[in-house]
């Protein structure tokens, strides 16, 4: 495979800012030749001009459906053999790309799929908050991924902020489901059904990419009612599917209140190891977790209520 044989898709809705970074970043990449499809989640978007004459990419615009279905219209349109997804606020360094490549040049069976390593941009890092979802595996789960390296990384972490495939098997397993639309969740579902056609889940860490993405707490609250509606939706799609989060929240939630002083002991301690660390973590969570409970718990109730 090479940089020919590749299309990377960026959904995108109202990130111009950010994605110009994006797309200043993937024009500095040690592969050429790659194209770029830009699909913009709604056509109430004004697309600015500097973005639709950018050399190399194509601005497709459609119905607003979320990311999902927005990654689908990109896919559909692109014509190269190979798919790299990235997020909107998803800033690669100079070799994301050839990283890619050279596992699909490798190895070009249609079950591979590549996972790049996304950490917090250096912009926004340091921040104690963002900090909490690194831990405690809320965003991501790389840290696991670290400290057992494997051959193939499992369908949950199918992260389409950095992952790459061949287009027939994205194809194959019938894309991202629309049923999704705004909430979390459609790229687990869709790397289920890819996991039963056969793929494996390769990760890289050298395809390194930063999520430059400020979470406030009111952002927090709505990502985790976000969250509430897609495990909704995956219990009734899948029979194995456990809803980590709800289970999390409703555990936590049961427990007696902590102080708001364990988050802030956690965050001092966050690169440490030992059993006063995860003692103080396990505090810090709960804290976490209780605090975003009522909006979460109210989340599932109404999708419950609503199916």
């Amino acid at each position: 495979m090479e940089a020919a044989d590749l299309s990377v898709v960026i959904p995108t809705r109202d990130r111009w800012a950010i994605l110009r970074r994006t797309l200043d970043a993937l024009g500095a990449q040690t592969a050429r030749g790659f194209e770029t499809i830009l699909a913009v989640d709604g056509e109430d978007q004004r697309i600015p001009e500097a973005i639709r004459a950018r050399p190399g990419t194509r601005v497709l615009a459609g119905p607003r459906g979320g990311p999902g279905v927005a990654r689908n219209r990109g896919v559909q349109a692109a014509e190269r053999p190979l798919i790299l997804f990235l997020g909107d606020d998803i800033v690669p360094t100079p070799a994301v790309v050839a990283r890619h490549l050279d596992h699909h040049r490798r190895d070009p069976g249609p079950e591979l799929a590549v996972l790049g390593h996304v950490e917090w941009h250096p912009e926004v890092a340091d921040d104690r908050l963002l900090r909490w979802l690194d831990w405690s595996g809320s965003q991501f789960d790389y840290r696991s991924l670290a400290a057992s390296p494997s051959a193939d990384a499992g369908f949950g972490r199918f992260y389409a902020s950095n992952v790459s495939l061949k287009r027939s098997a994205f194809l194959g397993a019938g894309g991202f489901d629309p049923d999704f639309g705004t909430a979390d969740y459609e790229d687990l579902d869709l790397g289920w059904r890819l996991y039963e056609r056969g793929m494996r889940l390769r990760y890289e860490p050298g395809a390194l990419a930063y999520h430059l993405h400020d979470y406030g707490w009111t952002e927090i609250e709505r990502r985790y009612s976000n969250r509430a509606r897609a495990e909704r939706l995956m219990l009734s799609k899948h029979d194995w599917f456990e809803p980590w989060f709800y289970n999390r929240i409703r555990f936590y939630a049961s427990k007696p209140r902590v102080s708001r002083v364990w988050p802030l002991l956690a965050d001092r301690v966050a690169r440490r190891t030992g059993r006063a660390s995860a003692w103080t973590r396990e505090r810090a969570d709960r804290w976490y977790h209780q605090r975003l409970a009522p909006a979460f718990l109210s989340a599932w109730e109404d999708a419950r209520a609503h199916r």
